[in-house]
């Protein structure tokens, strides 16, 4: 396990985390609060594909829900400064980084994996089929019939990938600065999807629903697989190995996955591709010999 990072923690980074939560709580209490409890119970916001969802945001008829997901979501961010302090800048790793790495890690690539087939809506308003799934019900569609779990979805995936990320710098002694910060900013904009619902098929960028809900899965998609793309393309250079068919492998998964939603459509389990691939070479990573060199 390296030892050898810049320490003590930058202040840079607990002063992105902290403008970007209280952002985020300002944009939700002062901006959103009103569209999330009127705006988005109307049937007309609540029919998306010609469906009626009985509830979108998890918080129809629930009001006191709001203020108990704005702390548990601002509280979810804030925990990012303690991820980068105790993971790529504590003194020495303790078995409970590891642990943690480890078992969100695997409960994340599992969770993420039995989302993307829960129940949800087609065209005709009937159960999607598993063609349905493969084709054009995406995880967020899904989290408009469950709302609350593609909340989970949002925090653990986001949770799982960025502090397996930070662990696998730590391990082989990576520190990019910029890694960390596009990481950052990719693993904070899911957050926009996860309060802006889903319109479903429809691409409407005049309306700040679709534009919020797009925005924050577009970035977060590419950037919080950036970071993995650079320890890989840094390490397949220096240390080689399997880091090189990795790092290739990883980048075909990527264009593969972006030929698919070309060609079949954008759908929960072409989405499930790279993020499932990602844990899985991180786990690999960061919990096997497998990297490392063979003692002479």
């Amino acid at each position: 396990m390296n030892e050898g990072l810049t320490r003590p923690m930058p202040k840079g980074y607990a002063a992105l985390w902290g403008g970007i939560t209280l952002a985020y709580v300002i944009w939700l209490v002062f901006f959103l609060r009103d569209t999330v409890l009127v705006k988005y119970e109307t049937v007309a916001e609540r029919t998306v594909d010609g469906y009626l969802y009985a509830d979108i945001t998890g918080m129809t008829g629930h009001h006191w829900l709001f203020p108990v997901w704005v702390v548990l979501s601002a509280l979810s961010l804030l925990l990012y400064i303690v991820y980068i302090k105790k993971i790529l800048y504590a003194e020495r790793l303790g078995g409970g980084a590891k642990w943690f790495c480890l078992v969100t890690g695997v409960v994340a690539c599992a969770y993420v994996v039995g989302f993307g087939f829960l129940d949800a809506p087609n065209r005709a308003g009937e159960v999607a089929t598993l063609s349905d799934k493969i084709h054009y019900v995406t995880a967020s569609m899904i989290g408009l019939q469950w709302p609350w779990l593609f909340k989970l979805w949002g925090i653990l995936t986001g949770t799982a990938l960025f502090t397996n990320t930070l662990y696998a710098f730590r391990r082989f002694g990576y520190n990019s600065r910029v890694a960390v910060v596009l990481g950052s900013v990719g693993t904070a904009a899911i957050y926009l999807s996860l309060n802006c619902p889903s319109l479903g098929e429809t691409k409407d960028f005049s309306d700040p629903r679709c534009v919020a809900h797009w925005l924050g899965a577009l970035i977060f998609a590419f950037l919080i697989a950036a970071p993995v793309v650079m320890f890989l393309y840094h390490m397949a250079r220096t240390e080689k190995g399997l880091f090189r068919p990795t790092f290739y492998g990883f980048v075909a998964i990527l264009l593969l996955m972006i030929i698919l939603l070309v060609t079949v459509g954008k759908s929960a389990l072409i989405e499930n591709l790279p993020i499932v691939a990602a844990y899985l070479i991180l786990l690999a990573i960061n919990f096997t010999n497998l990297y490392e060199k063979p003692s002479s």
